[in-house]
């Protein structure tokens, strides 16, 4: 895996500079030790790409690519993000395991790179138009009709983003029904993002529906977005 390590704000550059030190000399139990200390100290996008990029040096790659997902939620961006990201995905086959399987996977999956920015972007192009065109002959049935036209896209990413998303950390073993009780129907593997409905202590696997059943909610990594 490529790595490379990015550094900022001079006002932590002293637990930046051990983090560094212990991160090339390959100590990095240590270096993970030192970013957790320091959590409230470091930028949110920033701390979470570095815990990814010791992670993923550790070989940990469920939990690298959680930090990495979560390092974009917080607005973080960076190529090396990507790169990382991309050879996270790629070590533990998210690219097949993910792929959707009938019409609700591929409505889903579509939903979630809508909300990516897409559907922001929108209602902004929807803006501008609805402003040119009040311009040239305003009233005021015209101005809430954009409203809501506006609003529409707002709605749908601010909904799409409430739905809960998970990112597995330990294979688990899926169940048909909430309890052990139920008999077994495979394995759900680590490293992969499922969405889910929470019944107690239970999560059903509702994306992607390769994997539909039941699972504990231990071993489980909820992604929240900012």
């Amino acid at each position: 895996m490529i790595i490379t390590l990015i550094l900022e704000d001079t006002t932590i550059e002293n637990a930046l500079k051990t983090f560094e030190d212990l991160y090339l000399k390959k100590d990095y139990p240590n270096a993970l030790l030192t970013l957790e200390k320091n959590q409230n100290e470091i930028e949110p996008g920033l701390w979470h790409y570095n815990m990814g990029t010791v992670l993923g040096e550790m070989k940990n790659w469920p939990m690298a690519r959680f930090h990495f997902i979560l390092a974009q939620n917080s607005g973080y961006q960076s190529p090396q993000l990507l790169q990382n990201q991309q050879l996270t995905e790629i070590a533990l086959d998210v690219e097949r395991l993910e792929k959707p399987l009938g019409a609700p996977d591929y409505l889903i999956k579509s939903a979630l790179i809508m909300s990516d920015g897409i559907l922001v972007s929108l209602s902004l192009v929807i803006l501008v138009v609805g402003l040119w065109i009040l311009k040239k002959k305003s009233s005021l049935k015209r101005a809430v009709v954009f409203l809501l036209i506006i609003a529409s896209p707002l709605v749908a990413d601010f909904w799409i983003h409430s739905w809960p998303r998970y990112i597995v950390t330990n294979a688990k073993t899926i169940y048909e029904g909430p309890s052990v009780l139920f008999g077994t129907r495979g394995e759900l593997p680590a490293g992969i993002m499922v969405l889910t409905n929470t019944k107690g202590e239970w999560e059903e696997i509702v994306y992607p529906s390769r994997f539909s059943g039941w699972v504990k909610k231990d071993g489980l990594k909820r992604l929240e977005h900012k």
